[in-house]
């Protein structure tokens, strides 16, 4: 047994995926670069056009709404959740290819994997405070644990639910309140009700947005590609993955912890703002200056420094209080 974060184990996944169409060789290079100097080693899995998707293919559903950047981005997403069931990876990181995180990532990995863990051994706990997390079983197969599904990690924003969380006060990676957003820029985020600088992992995510960065593990990903792609199409990727972990339309809900804020966010090159998606309609707006929310040390944005080997890195938040 141990006491939650007095131990903090690797938490590496097995294998590291990034969903990315080849054509997008600025998104690569960006990838490669960031990971490099955060030693995270990867795979490229192709994006897919939709029209390239054979018609026959598509599972039953009403798809016909959705447009092909939508088939493709579910197309792609699942050769990847595919990959790691056919290669029987024990857990996958998938991401996307404009994902960035914070250059303490490795460290705030394994503030989750503590969280989470004592959280899963812990059914009947409302919350838990992270500096005061109960003695738990060492995980067998995962430093996550050993009962999960799927770990919503980088996402455009999450609910709270009202019980199953670990709140981690005085978190110095984490932005004050006035600076947390969510894909609704107008929205107040739900960490408001908490003191400054507090993150928080729950034992089951609530309404997530965005499939920007998640990990499976091997059972999730056999339950994932069973489910999306041979029994039902109808949304767009995210909002199906949403409704596989929260079990609606009358499914099995799967077990699917989150944390709020956010471990990765969207990178945003500064100019216009056509390049930000392939998904999404395009914005002919143009942006000043690159940016990602929710991240304070962002690597992207620290990207000179680190390649100099400068460690004092840029805040995009600092601090007011």
């Amino acid at each position: 047994m141990f006491k939650g974060n007095h131990v903090l184990t690797p938490v590496k996944f097995e294998k590291i995926l990034v969903v990315s169409l080849p054509e997008r060789t600025d998104r690569r290079d960006g990838l490669i670069i960031a990971s490099a100097v955060s030693n995270i080693e990867f795979d490229f899995v192709d994006g897919v056009h939709g029209n390239t998707v054979l018609d026959k293919t598509l599972p039953p559903g009403d798809h016909d709404h959705l447009a092909n950047s939508s088939i493709g981005s579910w197309r792609a997403h699942l050769n990847a959740v595919a990959e790691v069931v056919h290669k029987n990876y024990s857990s996958a990181l998938i991401m996307e290819d404009d994902a960035d995180w914070d250059v303490r990532l490795k460290l705030l990995l394994k503030e989750f994997a503590i969280s989470y863990h004592a959280l899963a051994q812990t059914p009947d706990a409302t919350t838990l405070d992270f500096n005061e997390l109960p003695f738990t079983q060492m995980p067998g197969i995962s430093p996550y644990g050993d009962d999960w599904d799927l770990l919503w990690l980088g996402h455009c924003g999450m609910q709270l639910p009202s019980r199953g969380l670990a709140i981690h006060q005085n978190d110095e990676s984490v932005p004050e309140t006035q600076y947390l957003r969510s894909w609704d820029i107008n929205e107040s985020t739900p960490l408001a009700i908490y003191p400054p600088h507090t993150r928080v992992v729950m034992r089951q995510a609530q309404t997530p947005v965005c499939s920007l960065v998640y990990a499976v593990s091997q059972r999730g990903a056999r339950k994932l590609l069973y489910s999306l792609s041979l029994q039902k199409l109808d949304s767009p990727y995210d909002v199906m993955l949403r409704a596989w972990c929260e079990g609606l339309d009358g499914n099995e809900a799967n077990v699917c912890p989150g944390v709020l804020p956010q471990l990765f966010d969207h990178y945003r090159r500064a100019g216009s703002k056509t390049i930000d998606s392939d998904i999404s309609e395009p914005n002919q707006e143009i942006r000043a200056k690159a940016e990602t929310l929710n991240i304070r040390w962002s690597v992207r944005l620290n990207m000179e420094k680190l390649l100099s080997g400068n460690a004092t890195f840029d805040d995009q938040f600092p601090d007011t209080l």
